[in-house]
């Protein structure tokens, strides 16, 4: 029960705050809670933390900012109801070309950044991926294609050394996929292939210009297959 909820062990003073965040993560996972379910009174939780009400209001404002917990001036502090779910839900029923077009920012993103922070490991991971993807396409699979050219991406996100921007870029990229596998075939396979080989090699030489180029190239390919050639 919820009510008679305790920390696994008192929240240490190495900065006192910081334990009292990971505290109240820890009753969030520990008990279950779903979005909007109401945690113990303050008074109980600074009691049963064994803290001060201002070491736990600053920790409970910390968590509030970032959306793990909402308080309710007058009613308590809740579970936050988290919209990443339903923004999955919208962008899986939102219509291609909108979803292709935020991914493509967000690509090109990518090649301006990744040639001037990639390290040679993830070069040696590109190749390896680009070379499943030839392998791929010579065999007609398809589905095996689709998923060594989102690593391909993902690599090359994460060469970018931003973490947010890879998260995001993966988040978009896994919405689309199904179209691209509807819409592939061995000729348009092989395209692709080309132009991820002219993209590892500018982000390997550090050519930011060429790999923006090579980008873009692969994205109106792409975009022609999912939406049919621009008037």
């Amino acid at each position: 029960m919820i009510e008679h909820w305790r920390p696994a062990a008192p929240p240490e003073r190495r900065p006192l705050v910081d334990q009292v965040i990971a505290s109240l993560r820890e009753l969030v996972g520990s008990e279950g809670l779903q979005p909007g379910d109401r945690l113990p009174s303050e008074p109980k939780l600074a009691e049963r933390l064994q803290v001060g009400r201002s070491t736990l209001r600053e920790a409970i404002r910390a968590l509030s900012h970032a959306g793990v917990l909402e308080v309710r001036h007058g009613s308590g502090t809740f579970v936050a109801r988290s919209d990443d779910a339903d923004l999955a839900e919208r962008i899986a029923a939102a219509r291609v070309p909108e979803v292709f077009e935020v991914r493509t920012a967000l690509e090109v993103l990518v090649a301006q950044v990744a040639p001037v922070r990639r390290t040679s490991a993830q070069v040696t991971e590109l190749r390896a991926a680009l070379a499943d993807c030839r392998a791929h396409a010579e065999s007609g699979d398809v589905t095996a294609f689709i998923e060594a050219d989102s690593r391909i991406h993902r690599i090359a996100a994460e060469a970018t050394g931003n973490t947010v921007l890879a998260e995001l870029y993966e988040f978009l990229r896994r919405s689309i996929e199904p179209a691209l596998v509807v819409v592939a075939d061995l000729v348009e396979l092989q395209r692709a292939n080309d132009r991820h080989e002219v993209l590892i090699d500018a982000i390997e030489s550090g050519d930011a210009a060429a790999a923006e180029a090579a980008t873009r190239a692969h994205l109106a390919e792409t975009m022609s297959l999912l939406v049919g050639p621009s008037d």
